[in-house]
């Protein structure tokens, strides 16, 4: 029997897997070249960009590469130099390995077509060649199925400076980014923030165009309101803009446990160990990357000092937790130990989910983005009622007043999404009326609990809806007072009947809530106005009769009104109403008969009158003609019963009155408040 009758091939299409399409990114790609520098004992890399070629070149001043370990290692897609290294450190420098699979020089086939390699070991010759994808693809295509086909790189010219080792890798024919000062800016940034080997301490220095990077080109611990932190880096030198407790004057950065268990818990004697950070932004769109294609929303996993997975915070849908103002960066080297299963994906960009340890992170960071998120509630609460109150002593005082005081914790919410919504310090003032006008509104219609469900992304909306005209005569009846109280007294500064007609036809049509309060202005109803007022003017020529101004239809919510103003010194009797106002509502009728929707609200009628008409000297005769009208819907009123009736019926709002005043000296006093005003 044949005992090598079986055998398995790989195919160089395995390439495509491997690196021609497998990175997404730039900064990945130019890391997991920075990544073999540090294998290499380098201390220092150059990462430097030609706007003219449109090329990247890497060097490091690492032990380099001889023939052998071109060919036995890095052309050796798949070498494992944990393996192949006992103490799975490197040689010189002791370092922990970052390199694992063997395939992350592949990458570079992800951004560009020819890269260029010169490699100089100590003692040795100076080697160099060309890795053309084009004819890395020709390969494949050619390729015999039956018979294996090696790819061999173009040996070329030895034309770059090395002294005594290191390696130089140009990267050329880039497939879409275009070298620009604009992205060689994002490139450093983003580059800065893929590593932990940025710290001066550590022998191993990234310069990014003759610059070195340091943990200020990451471009965002300025970003941190609030930082937590976790293992014994202290993050906090880094962020400049923390906020501070206001009694003690520190920053509020705050040390997490960093030890747990396979369950995700927190432990002292826990299997797991992770380091980092975890801050708040100020603003949800601080984290917005000022115009680099670079989302600052995410919690990168850090394993030996290079991100392995992108962003841990996509895996949560924390429901009423807003986690778009978080972002950091969690080390975690148990997930890539030499003696345990290799738990990354091919990329390295990711790591596999169901393993057992990356599931203990991932329970362990969504413990503590709850915690956080309560912490930082607080904190934000607490620091946005001191911006608030510090920034205007009448705002102080109103909140201060609020009667009972459990309602204050309503108004922390708006002052904390104003807070949040990141309003510019000139319109915050502003905001800060709106705030309270929607709050009055609110505590008017019992709905305070309302506000629990604003926040920074529904500001703006809320506060329009609820500060506009309509809120205002909400929130203490402070525009009704004013317009309908003066129109009241207007009319009893009046004693002439024939001049109180003349006011009424000013007024009577625009302020319907004369003949009753229920009926406000109602504008939506414009074209049905139009239509039927064409109706009335119709009836009117019909009568032989000069159109006349004192005849009006108005559309209010729930009715059709016909009014008709009466001359003051005309002293009709009940058949000329009769008669002249049931022609204007058939009329009405007929044409609302044309739109069903409409015809089915009542129509009611109104005779405004200077006296009463003949017969109705005494109440009682007068209740007889007013049911005998009842049934057309038709009502008569003199001019000073309508102004008598009106007084009476708002008198709440003079009672109202004063509320209203004290909310428009406080709202005044707010905004034309100068700091230098002291006088409260």
């Amino acid at each position: 029997m044949n005992e090598n009758k079986y055998k398995m091939s790989i195919s160089l299409n395995v390439l495509n897997h491997l690196g021609l399409n497998l990175y997404s990114n730039t900064p990945a790609v130019i890391a997991e070249v920075i990544a073999n520098a540090w294998d290499a004992d380098a201390t220092e890399v150059y990462v430097d960009f030609n706007k003219q070629e449109n090329s990247i070149t890497i060097r490091d001043n690492g032990h380099g590469m001889n023939l052998d370990d071109i060919n036995g290692k890095y052309l050796y897609v798949g070498y494992q130099k944990r393996k192949a290294n006992i103490s799975n450190r490197t040689i010189k420098g002791n370092r922990i390995l970052m390199g694992r699979k063997g395939i992350g020089k592949l990458s570079l086939f992800a951004i560009s077509k020819k890269f260029y390699v010169y490699s100089k070991k100590a003692g040795y010759n100076r080697e160099s060649f060309l890795m053309d994808a084009d004819k890395v693809a020709d390969a494949i295509q050619s390729e015999n199925p039956s018979q294996l086909k090696e790819y061999q790189p173009e040996p070329i010219d030895f034309n770059v400076q090395i002294e005594d080792q290191g390696t130089v890798i140009k990267i050329t024919d880039l497939k879409q980014l275009k070298i620009t000062e604009n992205s060689i800016n994002g490139l450093k940034k983003r580059i800065a923030r893929r590593f932990g080997l940025i710290e001066d301490d550590i022998g191993f220095s990234i310069f990014v165009d003759q610059s070195r990077i340091s943990f200020s080109d990451r471009g965002y611990f300025h970003k941190a309101r609030f930082l937590f932190q976790y293992g014994n880096l202290d993050y906090s030198q880094h962020c400049n803009n923390l906020d501070s407790d206001s009694k003690t004057g520190e920053s509020l950065s705050f040390n997490q446990d960093n030890c747990f268990d396979v369950n995700g818990q927190p432990a002292i004697d826990g299997d797991y160990k992770i380091s980092g950070w975890i801050a708040i932004a100020r603003h949800s769109y601080d984290l917005d990357d000022e115009g680099h294609d670079d989302n600052l929303n995410k919690i990168t996993i850090v394993v030996r000092n290079k991100v392995a997975q992108e962003d841990i915070l996509q895996e949560y849908r924390l429901g009423g937790m807003i986690t778009k103002y978080m972002f950091g960066e969690i080390h975690a080297d148990f997930l890539d130990e030499d003696d345990k299963e290799d738990i990354t994906t091919s990329s390295r960009q990711r790591i596999t989910e169901d393993d057992v340890r990356y599931q203990a992170v991932k329970k362990f960071v969504k413990s503590e983005l709850k915690d956080i998120w309560n912490k930082t509630n607080s904190l934000m609460e607490k620091k946005s009622l001191e911006v608030a109150l510090s920034t205007n002593p009448y705002i102080k005082q109103w909140y201060d007043n609020l009667r009972p005081k459990n309602i204050q914790i309503f108004a922390k919410n708006i002052f904390t999404s104003i807070d949040r919504a990141g309003v510019d310090e000139r319109h915050k003032q502003e905001f800060y009326v709106n705030g309270i006008l929607a709050f009055e509104a609110l505590k008017l219609r019992n709905a305070l609990k309302t506000l629990k469900n604003v926040n920074e992304s529904n500001l703006s909306e809320f506060l329009s809806c609820l500060s506009d005209i309509d809120a205002i005569e909400a929130a203490h009846y402070r525009e009704i007072v004013v317009e309908r109280l003066r129109v009241i007294e207007e009319f009893n500064k009046i004693i002439d009947e024939n001049a109180k007609e003349k006011v009424l036809q000013k007024y009577i049509f625009k302020h319907l809530w004369l003949l009753d309060p229920s009926w406000e202005r109602a504008t939506i109803y414009k074209h049905m106005e139009q239509r039927l007022q064409k109706v009335i003017k119709g009836v009117t020529a019909k009568k032989k009769a000069n159109i006349r101004v004192d005849i009006r239809y108005r559309r209010v919510a729930g009715s059709h009104v016909i009014i008709e103003l009466k001359r003051a010194k005309r002293k009709l009797d009940k058949i000329d109403i009769e008669s002249q106002l049931v022609e204007y509502i058939e009329a009405v009728k007929l044409e609302l008969s044309k739109t069903p929707d409409e015809s089915k609200f009542p129509i009611e009628s109104f005779c405004i009158v200077g006296q009463l008409p003949k017969g109705w000297e005494n109440s009682e005769t007068r209740k007889q003609h007013e049911e005998s009208l009842k049934p057309y819907s038709i009502r008569v009123i003199t001019y000073s019963e309508l102004i008598d009736r009106a007084y009476s019926s708002y008198s709440k709002f003079i009672e109202a009155g004063e509320g209203a005043s004290k909310l428009r000296d406080l709202i005044e006093n707010i905004r034309s408040y100068k700091p230098s005003d002291s006088s409260i």
